[in-house]
């Protein structure tokens, strides 16, 4: 992959000692190298296929308009996905999304997956809790695992179809079963086991093993935790894992800010912590304030918490183009569009090329 570019300069991974290296292995190479170096990727969910006003229009980039530069990283979404569709879940053709895919690692940038996933057999959205059985019905009754393995090979075909036109596999972090921590999705901690959540692991990874998938690097990533028992609790394995991180919004703007402050602290600490005795990568998977209501949001909140608590890479969700209110990043014109440019060009803020 090509290398990132930071205000703050650093040394940057060549090609050339990274031939030897699995996909994979290269992309994790990169993300220590970020850690260590102090420096955080930014990152947007969708930023180059829609925005706050805007959808499908080639070349634009709410964060690239007030900014100057793309985000180091695109989030993206894999739902509907494993149904066979053309489009995910928001509407974003799968395969407009491989094509920015690559030209976001051309431009020498990284992506990152979540998969909200409709349940295998019956299409429920991940946000039905109303069966609380299947999970365990995914990893232990034939019939439906069967299912599930097949959602599993399209996920595989779709990893290993990211490839260069040179024929070069793209690698990309996965995140799977996210929030786990909190009830909103069916595999979430009030709906299954700890064993039957960590089997969703041990079968996804049995599939994308045997169908060859070897560019993908494994987040696992908890809602805001209190403990590292906490945190652990579900842990696959570190067979299993690369990248440790969280999701923790800001929510109810100057009000819920000591509170968010306190969470994200206490998270990403534990997170950073656990990272470190395990090997692997600490991430701050999720976050964000929607609206950004507080125009210094990003160089008075998040910035300092970054420099706190250093991690490889930080992700803001969408700007959704059909809800006004649904952004978290500013667009050209919005109140903190300033502050926004500062918090870009801070030394440890590493963004992608134009």
């Amino acid at each position: 992959m090509a290398a990132l570019s930071s205000c703050g300069g650093g040394k940057k991974p060549a090609a050339a000692e990274e031939t030897a290296l699995s996909p994979s292995d290269s992309l994790i190479s990169v993300l220590a190298e970020m850690e260590k170096g102090g420096k955080t990727i930014f990152g947007h969910h969708d930023d180059p296929v829609y925005g706050h006003s805007w959808k499908y229009e080639e070349g634009r980039s709410d964060v690239l308009e007030t900014s100057g530069k793309y985000p180091g990283m695109m989030s993206w979404d894999l739902g509907r996905l494993e149904l066979g569709d053309s489009v995910n879940l928001d509407g974003v053709p799968f395969d407009l999304m491989r094509r920015e895919v690559l030209a976001q690692n051309a431009r020498g940038g990284v992506n990152t997956f979540s998969w909200h996933l409709y349940s295998p057999g019956e299409n429920v959205d991940s946000w039905n809790v109303s069966d609380t059985t299947i999970v365990h019905r995914m990893v232990n009754d034939p019939a439906v695992k069967a299912l599930y393995r097949e959602q599993l090979e399209r996920l595989a075909a779709w990893f290993n179809s990211l490839k260069t036109p040179e024929g070069e596999k793209v690698a990309v972090i996965f995140r799977p079963w996210h929030e786990h921590t909190g009830g909103w999705f069916w595999w979430g901690a009030k709906n299954c086991s700890v064993e039957d959540y960590k089997g969703l692991w041990r079968e996804m990874r049995e599939v994308f093993d045997r169908e060859g998938v070897d560019n993908v690097v494994w987040a696992y990533s908890p809602d805001r935790v209190v403990s590292e028992e906490q945190y652990m609790e579900r842990y696959p394995g570190d067979e299993y894992v690369d990248v440790m991180g969280t999701d923790v919004y800001h929510f109810n703007g100057e009000e819920g800010l000591e509170t968010y402050k306190a969470d994200a602290s206490r998270s990403l600490g534990i997170v950073r912590k656990l990272a470190g005795e395990h090997g692997k990568i600490a991430a701050f998977t999720e976050t964000g304030l929607e609206g950004v209501t507080m125009p210094g949001w990003y160089s008075e909140v998040l910035l300092p918490l970054l420099k706190e608590n250093p991690v490889a890479y930080a992700v803001v969700w969408r700007n959704a183009h059909d809800k006004p209110e649904h952004y978290y990043v500013p667009f050209k014109g919005h109140p903190s569009e300033n502050d926004f440019k500062k918090f870009t060009n801070d030394s440890i803020i590493v963004m992608a090329s134009k």
